[in-house]
């Protein structure tokens, strides 16, 4: 069994092989975040569920949290960037890369 299917049965209370919204809500309630129940079915239904039974598979699953980690990927890469991009021209120029450098101690 992978990593995914442990997380999915952990989170699939019922054992009926599908998460519903109440079991996803559960389950964001265990980890700290405070979000309404209707928010997570809306979530679920408009967003994951790919066949329309309201009810998420552990396909649908896999595509939240890789989604999720693609999402937190392209904020750090959009992080780095405004770090080097210094001149408010939405481009790295040679000049805002050295000065970076030099910040980081790197000399040219």
């Amino acid at each position: 069994m992978n990593q995914y299917e442990r997380v999915f049965n952990d989170i699939d209370k019922n054992g009926d092989g599908k998460i519903s919204a109440a079991e996803l809500h559960q389950c964001v309630k265990a980890i700290g975040l405070e979000v309404p129940l209707v928010e997570v079915e809306m979530v679920v239904v408009e967003g994951l569920d790919r066949d329309g039974d309201r009810l998420l598979g552990l396909e649908d699953l896999i595509r939240l949290v890789e989604d999720v980690e693609d999402d937190d990927k392209m904020k750090d890469l959009k992080e780095a960037f405004k770090m080097y991009e210094m001149e408010g021209c939405g481009i790295i120029t040679p000049l805002s890369l050295k000065k970076m450098l030099a910040r980081l101690g790197e000399s040219s």
